[in-house]
This record gives C-alpha cells, structure tokens and sequence, in this order.
C-alpha cells in the first residue's frame, strides 16, 4: 500500500516515516519531493482540522494518491493561547528564535501558571472515493525554564511533558502519546477494517 505524506516539513515526514515504519512497514510513504509537487498550501482556517483536511485534498487530488495532511498548533495558557494555531508563523525567524521568545515572555510566569498543550489534527483523502478519514488530538504540558535540545523539533525543547523534556523522549516514547504515533496507529486500524493494509 502507497500514503503521500502531504507536506513540504522534511521533519515531519521523517517522523511520519518512523512512525509507520515502526507500525507497519509495509506501507510505502512517498514525499511530495518524490513527486515533484513543490506546491505549498495556504492554511487559512482557524480550524486545525480545517488545514489538515485542505492539505490532504489538495495534494490527494493532484497525485491521485490517498494522503495524509496534519496540522499542529501550540498553545501557551499564560500567553492567552498564543503561539494558538499559526505556531510556526507567530514569530519569523528559526525553531530556536520562536521557542527562546516564548521562554522570555515567560521568564517571571510561576511554575503553576506555565501549563501549555499541543492541538493536533490528522486528515486522510483517498482521492477516489473522495472521502476522508480524520484523528484529533491534545497533548499536555509545561513550559521549563530552560531549553534542552534533543530530538525533536519545533518547540519541542521548552515542552516538559510527564516530568521529562519532549525533545528527549525516544521515537518509542513519543509513539504512545504523539498525534502522529497515535493518530497512524488508528489510521491503519482504520484501513484494515476498510480492507486497506
């Protein structure tokens, strides 16, 4: 079985891929590159699912493949929900600029008050039968007092998460609470109850 991975992030479809190799590596998983589609989606929605399902259709449609899109958003309590759904485009600069200006607008926050979470949403377009399959999920946290680089990506490493920094959780940790890892474990429930595996 062929999944486009519908996003241009070469980390987030590396994730993708380990996660899938992990699960079921007898999916193949094309990148838009390997395509030849250097298309980029406007996320407009103020709706995550809204994005990821735009992204799937769209890329669905053109490859003719079944796709799946996310959409991730990050949102801070004490920040009033920002960095919120444009997480990536609520500060210019690198990962590292965005996470560290967090970090400095949080500098006098109590510990209590630094609760912060991870919104997610998974879409799949199978372009022939013009349907979708979709996977929500939050992800809670704490926003530390200092970074620590690791393997993740994004804010990543400002996020405590069950005591423990999420850029230092092992893809095998990440797995059992990550909107990827859970997402694509129910996604291929999904197609196997569908015939699709």
């Amino acid at each position: 079985m062929e999944i486009l991975i519908g996003t241009n992030n070469e980390n987030k479809f590396n994730q993708f891929k380990r996660v899938f190799s992990n699960l079921n590596p007898n999916i193949e998983l094309f990148s838009l590159k390997e395509l030849g589609i250097a298309d980029d989606v406007e996320e407009d929605s103020e709706n995550l699912l809204d994005n990821a399902r735009k992204k799937a259709r769209y890329y669905g449609g053109k490859s003719g493949m079944l796709t799946l899109s996310d959409d991730l958003g990050f949102f801070v309590d004490a920040l009033a929900g920002d960095p919120g759904i444009h997480a990536k485009r609520w500060h210019f600069g690198t990962d590292k600029e965005r996470y560290m200006k967090i970090l400095e607008k949080m500098k006098d926050i109590p510990e209590e008050k630094r609760t912060c979470r991870y919104k997610s949403a998974l879409a799949v377009y199978d372009p022939a039968k013009k349907d979708f399959w979709v996977y929500e999920q939050n992800l809670e946290g704490k926003i530390a007092n200092e970074p620590k680089e690791g393997n993740g990506f994004g804010y990543d490493p400002i996020v405590i998460i069950n005591n423990k920094y999420y850029s230092e959780f092992t893809d095998e940790e990440r797995y059992k609470i990550s909107h990827r890892g859970l997402g694509v474990k129910e996604l291929l429930k999904y197609l196997i109850s569908k015939g699709q595996n």
